[in-house]
């Protein structure tokens, strides 16, 4: 749509379906999980009678279980990757942007992306079940499990303006007019924010012992998944040593299905970065110029954290709420061993985008 003052906006809805898309080896595979194995252990078959080792004893489930390759449903062969075309995405959202054009001295232009869905099952490994014809279908809670992990990774705002503004120049003939516009004339002043939601992110879990795919859901090639129990807060906070409460979890247990908690539970904190320039420029004439710029990045010395330490390390499964790299003690005082990025504890932040960055440049064109 043209508006007046040299103008235009557009509002547009952009979206877009994915399906059918293939997974083959490490191509499409969904982050954090393993590829498609046709010969892949089922879930829960390292629990069977049939497939333990005679010279081993243990109480933990799936820790005399035989080798993975005798696990498999084809025995004594490894991994078979596959391809199979079930994963899929629906990206919906809306845009919208404002444009200036250049005049009467100055520009600007703003664009935001609303993103309403971002949804898929890419994200939900696909749990095979060999049968005893020889079919291969998928486990009975596979549906469950894609509806659970569907959130692909929604950030909901995205922001970009700017803007230029050449100031006016002093014009005259007069000798003040003359000294007034070398000291005023041929400035110039921009500026760009970034702007928008954190990005969303999940904790992850790690036993010291007995805690292994093998053990939790009887099968090496699929995972557990933390279980989510309380409120871990949105996951940022202005507390660099607590951006989430990882108390709000626990580890996973045996005769896990990797349905423990969703996807993308928590928020990364919110961009809101200024960025300036200033310049000048002077004629020196013959279509020569000489340039005097400064440029400020982050200019307020914004502080947004973007990386945080979100796995969370237990004992084992017969333990899953004790934390060893706790950040806090059980006192509430701070663990005086992890007070720096290198040394973290679960919940705390390990880094942030750049502080303020100003440089300068000295242009001569001819």
């Amino acid at each position: 749509m043209a508006l007046p003052w040299s103008s235009s906006l557009d509002v547009s809805y952009v979206g877009a379906h994915n399906y059918n898309s293939l997974a083959f080896g490490s191509i499409s595979t969904p982050a954090g999980q393993l590829p498609i194995d046709r010969n892949a252990p089922d879930t829960g078959a390292a629990y069977l009678p049939q497939y333990q080792d005679p010279t081993l004893a243990s109480t933990v489930p799936g820790a005399t279980a035989v080798t993975t390759d005798l696990l498999r449903p084809y025995r004594g062969i490894g991994a078979i990757t596959t391809t199979w075309p079930r994963f899929h995405t629906q990206y919906d959202s809306l845009q919208t942007a404002f444009n200036r054009r250049f005049s009467h001295g100055w520009q600007a232009g703003f664009n935001w992306t609303l993103r309403m869905r971002f949804a898929g099952n890419t994200l939900s490994p696909q749990h095979l079940k060999h049968n005893a014809d020889g079919t291969i279908t998928t486990e009975s809670f596979q549906a469950a499990d894609d509806a659970l992990l569907s959130d692909v990774g929604l950030r909901r705002h995205i922001i970009k303006a700017n803007f230029v503004w050449d100031l006016p120049d002093v014009k005259g003939s007069s000798p003040a007019a003359k000294i007034l516009g070398a000291a005023a004339n041929g400035w110039q002043f921009s500026g760009i924010l970034t702007a928008g939601s954190g990005l969303p992110y999940d904790a992850t879990y790690s036993y010291q012992t007995n805690g292994s795919n093998v053990n939790l859901t009887g099968s090496p090639s699929y995972a557990a998944r933390i279980k989510a129990v309380g409120d871990p807060g949105s996951g940022c906070s202005k507390d660099q040593y607590k951006q989430f409460d990882p108390a709000a979890f626990q580890g996973p247990t045996y005769n896990s299905i990797g349905n423990e908690s969703g996807t993308n539970l928590m928020r990364g904190c919110a961009d809101r970065t200024l960025d300036l320039s200033v310049l000048r420029n002077i004629a020196l004439g013959h279509n020569r110029q000489l340039q005097f710029r400064l440029d400020a990045f982050n200019v307020f010395n914004t502080v947004v954290l973007n990386a945080r330490a979100t796995a969370i390390q237990y004992n084992n499964p017969a333990d899953p709420t004790t934390i060893r790299n706790n950040q806090y003690n059980a006192d509430g005082t701070i663990n005086t061993t992890r007070l720096t990025p290198a040394t973290a504890g679960a919940g705390a932040a390990t880094g942030a985008q750049a502080l303020r960055t100003v440089q300068g440049q000295i242009r001569i064109t001819f």
